[in-house]
Formats: C-alpha cells, structure tokens, sequence
C-alpha cells in the first residue's frame, strides 16, 4: 500500500512517518518504475507500535532500541515509567505547594499567600529533587537559570547531551562548577545574525531543535569501527567540499568569531570540563571528534575553512 494508506490506517502524518523512516525505525520497500514507498502489513504493525510508544512520551532512540534488540524492551519500558513516575510525583509536590499559596491568599488576600512561602518551599524544593531525576532536567534548568539567548544557546548547543538525571556527587558539583562560571563570567559576543535566529525561538522549539540534533550527533557517540570507517569517509567527502560552497565562507565565519570569544571567555576550559562529568555521550561525542581530526587532520585554514 502507498503512503495516502498507510496515513489512514495508523493515524499518523506522512511527515511523521517519513521521519521514523529517516531516524532508521522503518524501512518500507521501494516501487521500482516510480520510485513510491510500498507499506506491508508488517509496516503499519511497526508505526503502530511506534505510535504507542511515543504517545507514552518513548524517546526516539529507545524506540530504536527496542525495535533492534527486543530483549531490552522491558527495561526500556521499566525506564519509561519511572520517568511518568518521577513526574506525578514532582507534580504532586507542586499541587501541595500551590494549595499551601492558595489557602493562604484565600485567608488573607491582602498577601498573596506570602506569609506561608516557606512551608510552600518545602514542597518546592522537594518537588526540585524529583526533578533532577529526569532525563531533561539540566537542559530545562539552563534556560531557567539564564532566561535570554545566553540560557538558549547553551541549551540549545549543549542541552543535546545532558539527558542524564543529575545524580551523585560528582555530578552534582560538577553542575554548581559549571552554574557558578557561567553565572559570573562577562556576557560572550554571540554573532548578531546566530543571536537573532535563536531568540525567535520559543523554549518547545529548543527543545525540539535539541532533540533533534541529539539524534544526528548519534553516529558520533561510541560508533562501532565499520560505523566509524563510514562516518570517516563521509567527513572526508564534506571537508574537500566545504571550499567550494560560498555560504559556508559566510557560516565558518560565524563559528569562528564565536568560538573566538569564548575561548576569551575561558568556556572552553571551565564549562566544556563540566559537560565532561556530566554527561556520557559528551566525552564520547569529543573522543570520536578527536579520533576524525587526527585521523584525517581536520583544521581551520587562516580564512576560517575546513580543509584536511
């Protein structure tokens, strides 16, 4: 059946299913006189199945997981609901913090619930405690901590790896290190036009933005070495191309000026450490990075170009 079929019968969107396709969850076969996707059964079973689990809030990449190695899927499930599980409980807090106000304002309108704040706290901090369990906490917690584009870059750029709960004491100092730096360092120069594109963007759209570089940073994170031979050859293709494409004169540019100020700024050194202890995938994403510059030596040419 054609995709108009497949549409109709797991009440999905064709940009949603073409999207699973691309993310590498579905696989349809191909009309080979008019190049048309051709969806079986089987097909529609999977997008269901795929449906199910991302109504259930199922991240992609566990989704992906599953549908390879179907062992995992109860503790990919179990996962699951104790993220569900983590958040009623973080709302319960707040909804006791809330009816702590709101009695109060009802007793004394004049004060807005002000005299009883600290036993509201109590349930806000507990409800931050459940908070720090999820997988989005930091990246969320960034844009709280500094509302504006400095907060949006950061979650936006560096957000893709923080998916780990905050938990432990390493992590946990390593998160108050890097808070404190970027709360007390001077504003770096973000380039006007990159400034402006992300300060149109709304905080859902960082976060989708964030999700969606997190799954095409995938193949960086802890490839196997046919993997890594194919994503070394295809670095290698982009590089000796890279010169020839005006607009990205214009876009290294940018990245240069930017990464100029922040290595001013020590960010590199105090805040790039931090992500370091606080994320898996980062110091993985780093360690392939470096292995494809050295092996293909990857660098910045005096005119700010890739070349190797």
């Amino acid at each position: 059946m054609k995709i108009k079929e497949a549409v109709r019968l797991t009440g999905l969107t064709r940009k949603a299913i073409y999207y699973y396709e691309q993310a590498g969850l579905l696989a349809p076969a191909t009309d080979s006189s008019n190049q048309y996707r051709i969806y079986t059964s089987d097909d529609i079973e999977r997008l269901r199945y795929i449906r199910t689990l991302r109504r259930l809030g199922m991240p992609i990449r566990d989704i992906q997981t599953m549908l390879q190695h179907p062992e995992q899927a109860v503790s990919l499930l179990r996962k699951q609901l104790t993220r569900i599980e983590t958040a009623a409980s973080e709302l319960e807090h707040c909804r006791n913090a809330l009816s702590v106000l709101i009695e109060a304002a009802e007793q004394a309108p004049e004060d807005g619930g002000r005299s009883r704040i600290r036993e509201a706290d109590l349930w806000a901090d507990a409800a931050e405690q459940e908070r720090k369990r999820r997988d989005d906490y930091m990246r969320r917690k960034l844009m709280e901590l500094f509302p504006g584009t400095m907060g949006k870059f950061m979650a936006l750029h560096f957000g893709a790896f923080l998916h780990e709960p905050l938990a432990g004491e390493d992590k946990e100092s390593a998160w108050k290190r890097l808070v404190d730096y970027v709360d007390g360092i001077e504003p770096f120069d973000i380039p006007p036009a990159l400034a402006a594109q992300i300060d149109r963007m709304s905080e859902a759209e960082i976060e989708e933005a964030a999700a969606a570089y997190r799954e095409s940073l995938q193949r960086f994170i802890s490839p196997t070495e046919p993997e890594y031979e194919s994503l070394k050859e295809e670095m290698r293709r982009q590089a000796e191309q890279f010169g020839k494409l005006p607009f990205n004169r214009e876009q290294v540019a940018l990245t240069r000026q930017l990464k100029d100020s922040l290595d001013r700024a020590g960010f590199y050194d105090v805040f790039v450490e931090q992500m370091r202890i606080l994320s898996a995938d980062y110091r993985n994403y780093l360690e392939t990075l470096g292995r494809l510059q050295r092996d293909l030596n990857l660098r910045y040419d005096d005119y700010g170009m890739l070349t190797i």
